[in-house]
C-alpha cells in the first residue's frame, strides 16, 4: 500500500501500513490537508517478521498494528503527549479515564457509563493519547485502541483518572498521596529508556498530578458503580 497521512492526536503522521488491519483501523483518522508532517512511521517488513518470530499466535496483521502503536506512541513523548493503559469515557465534552491491570474490568466499568448515560460514548478503550497543550490537558483518541478496536477520533478535556480495583461495594475517593498516584499512572504507561523521553514524560507526569484529580474506585460490575464513579469524580475540579 502507498504511504498515506493521518491525524492522530492532532499531530500529523505519515504512515504505509502493509496489512488491512492497520489501514482500516486507521481510516478514520486519513488527513488530505497541507499541514507539514509530525510523525513519521515507517514498520519494515522485516520488523514485522521478527516480532512475529517472538509471537507466533500473534498473526502478521497483529504484529504490524502493535508496531504502528509502539512507534506512535513514542514519538508521542517528543510532542508534549504519552499514553495511559485505559479506557476513556467521553461524557459532556470531558473525558474520563478508567485504568488497571489487565482483567480488572476497566472497559466493563466503561461499557456501564454507556448503559447509565445516553450521551457517553467511548473515546479509547485501551490506549488514549494524553496531551499537555497550553496548560491543559486533553485525552484524544487513536487508531491503537485495543483488540476490540473502539475509539473515536477527537479529543476531550481531561477531567480525571481512576484506577480500578475489584470490591463487593462501590467507592471511590481522591489518591492525595502523589507518589502513590505517580506510581500508579507510570505503572500505566511507557517508561522509555531514552533519557530525553524520560525527562519529559516525568514533567508531563507533574503536570498530570497537579491539575489533574486522581482517584481510587473499588467497585462491582453493577450499574450503580458508574453513578457513584461520575458523582464522586465531578466533585472535584479539574
Amino acid at each position: 500500500m502507498e504511504s498515506m497521512r493521518y491525524k492522530i492526536a492532532d499531530l500529523i503522521v505519515d504512515m504505509e501500513p502493509h496489512f488491512e488491519m492497520l489501514a482500516c483501523r486507521a481510516a478514520p483518522y486519513r488527513y488530505e490537508g497541507g499541514e507539514a508532517t509530525d510523525v513519521i512511521i515507517n514498520i519494515s517488513v522485516e520488523r514485522i517478521k521478527q516480532l512475529h518470530k517472538i509471537n507466533p499466535t500473534l498473526s502478521v496483521a497483529d504484529c504490524e498494528y502493535m508496531l504502528a502503536g509502539s512507534d506512535f506512541y513514542y514519538s508521542l513523548l517528543l510532542h508534549d503527549g504519552f499514553l495511559i493503559h485505559a479506557s476513556s469515557v467521553v461524557l459532556e465534552g470531558q473525558a474520563y479515564l478508567f485504568s488497571a491491570p489487565c482483567g480488572t474490568g476497566k472497559s466493563t466499568h466503561a461499557g456501564l457509563w454507556l448503559k447509565a448515560f445516553s450521551n457517553a460514548g467511548i473515546l479509547n478503550d485501551d490506549k488514549p493519547a494524553i496531551r499537555y497543550l497550553n496548560g491543559r490537558l486533553y485525552a484524544y483518541g487513536t487508531p491503537f485502541s485495543g483488540k476490540h478496536d473502539i475509539s473515536k477520533n477527537m479529543r476531550a478535556d481531561l477531567r480525571g483518572i481512576a484506577f480500578i480495583e475489584r470490591d463487593e461495594e462501590n467507592s471511590i475517593e481522591p489518591i492525595c498521596d502523589t507518589a502513590e498516584a505517580l506510581r500508579r499512572t507510570l505503572e500505566q504507561t511507557i517508561r522509555p529508556g531514552d533519557p530525553k523521553r524520560l525527562t519529559r514524560l516525568l514533567d508531563y507526569m507533574d503536570a498530570l498530578i497537579k491539575k489533574i484529580p486522581i482517584y481510587l474506585l473499588k467497585c462491582n460490575m453493577n450499574e450503580e458503580a458508574a453513578l457513584v464513579a461520575y458523582e464522586g469524580m465531578r466533585e472535584h475540579e479539574a
